[in-house]
């Protein structure tokens, strides 16, 4: 259905959006926390109070664009919040980072309201750009072409973790050195924002420009009888379920990464930190390289097994990180993140293609378009469980002797372990049997020729 071009007009729009939310969530914690000197909990807090805003602002305008009549938008059904949300959430990202242009450091409790303020700012412009952009996604792939176009996607993503990993690990380094962000000197925070923000919108210009909409027959619908069609959708409700329980472990680490680099695998500088964050960048290229063909081969669901599977091996070791007197820190950290990474890969980039198909797959059996309503409605359960992850790392960083940091893999993989039984319970792979089946078609036709 798409040009080459086009899919990478589509996909590299993620580049800009995922920049911004990349930095967020890693940063965000930390620098409420160390920069702007707010309690540990409060920061936590914050950010968990973002991810309920974005769990909302998902399934609103997720089903917003799904149902709006498309001959009273000249920007059309999905463009519109595209072309109006990129704006805003660039606007939202700045603000959130310059609180330390408007209010004193002494004054910590209206630091914590700026936080909350523009943190949910942020993640509503979030919700409302990206899941009528996502739904847009299943409208102009067919089933054939969607990993392809997560890879794309994907390569975008991690491509802004790259860049934000540097920004963060800069500015961290910078900040941690001159222990003061007051007034001018928290230029750079200002000059980045900008720069992120510029960036994130300028990078929708090529998809809006190129990619036309589906034209859709506008259909009057109930926004209760629709939420009640998609949790009739069996796959669908035990996808959420599954990875709302494993994302409270994904963003417990998430958040305090930044600690676990600089205190745990005590890299200091920019010199040392950036070096392990390029060796895992291109352990996840190669993740990529490798998961696209087999989650296409094998199926989507038999390659999410197999990575949690490992990653449940895997994830709890960090408690010998530095326990290993025959290797060096700085190794045991490498060989750590790179295999981490290698398996977390799947994570990421199959999501986009399960919610696809099996948005594409209730079209095909109901005649109407539900893909703005399964991409954000699924905000909802997996949002709690990011906030919830988000309140664990902010108490759980306050503890002494480094707990929640040494510990960090045996309690994040506790909700993994949780969460696979219930996922293994879904079929995501819902055209999978039909190409096989037109595979052996072809086989007997040629036989018979």
């Amino acid at each position: 259905m798409l040009t080459t071009r086009q899919k990478i007009s589509y996909g590299i729009c993620r580049l800009g959006t995922s920049l911004l939310l990349n930095v967020v969530t890693v940063f965000t914690f930390w620098a409420y926390k160390d920069m702007f000197e707010i309690p540990a909990e409060l920061s936590g807090i914050g950010n968990a109070i973002g991810k309920i805003a974005i769990a909302i602002s998902g399934f609103v305008f997720g089903y917003l664009s799904d149902v709006i009549d498309p001959s009273k938008r000249k920007l059309g059904r999905r463009k519109f919040f595209i072309w109006t949300g990129a704006p805003l959430l660039a606007i939202s990202f700045i603000m959130l980072f310059t609180p330390h242009l408007f209010i004193p450091v002494e004054q910590q409790t209206m630091r914590f309201v700026w936080l909350i303020i523009w943190n949910s700012m942020f993640h509503l412009f979030y919700g409302y750009l990206l899941m009528p952009y996502q739904a847009w996604y299943v409208e102009i792939t067919n089933d054939d072409e969607r990993i392809g176009v997560s890879a794309i996607q994907n390569v975008s993503n991690l491509s802004a973790s790259l860049i934000g990993a540097g920004y963060i690990l800069f500015i961290s380094d910078y900040y941690g050195e001159t222990t003061k962000i007051e007034g001018t000197s928290g230029i750079w925070l200002l000059v980045f924002a900008i720069v992120f923000a510029i960036v994130e919108v300028a990078l929708f210009l090529p998809a809006l420009l190129t990619i036309k909409e589906k034209p859709i027959k506008f259909v009057k619908r109930n926004i209760w009888k629709e939420v009640k069609v998609t949790l009739k959708n069996r796959n669908y409700v035990i996808y959420m379920i599954s990875f709302s329980i494993m994302w409270v472990g994904v963003i417990y680490v998430t958040a305090l990464l930044l600690d676990f680099i600089h205190i745990i695998l005590e890299f200091d500088t920019n010199a040392e930190t950036l070096p392990f964050a390029a060796a895992l960048f291109v352990s996840t290229i190669l993740a990529y390289a490798f998961w696209t063909p087999v989650g296409n081969k094998i199926g989507k669901k038999k390659a999410l097994a197999i990575s949690y599977v490992v990653l449940i091996i895997w994830i709890p070791l960090t408690p010998l990180i530095g326990k290993i007197t025959f290797l060096p820190l700085a190794v045991q950290g490498y060989i750590f993140g790179i295999v981490a990474v290698f398996f977390i890969a799947p994570s990421f980039l199959l999501p986009y293609a399960i919610i696809g198909d099996i948005a594409d797959k209730d079209e095909r059996d109901t005649s109407l378009n539900r893909a703005g309503l399964y991409t954000g409605f699924k905000n909802i359960p997996i949002n709690i469980g990011q906030a919830i992850g988000y309140i664990m790392a902010g108490f759980l960083s306050a503890l002494p002797d480094n707990f929640g940091l040494t510990w960090l893999g045996p309690i994040s993989v506790v909700f993994l372990v949780a969460g696979l039984p219930i996922f293994l319970l879904g079929n995501y792979d819902p055209f999978m049997k039909k190409v096989e089946v037109s595979k052996n078609e072809e086989i007997l036709e040629n036989k018979n020729n």
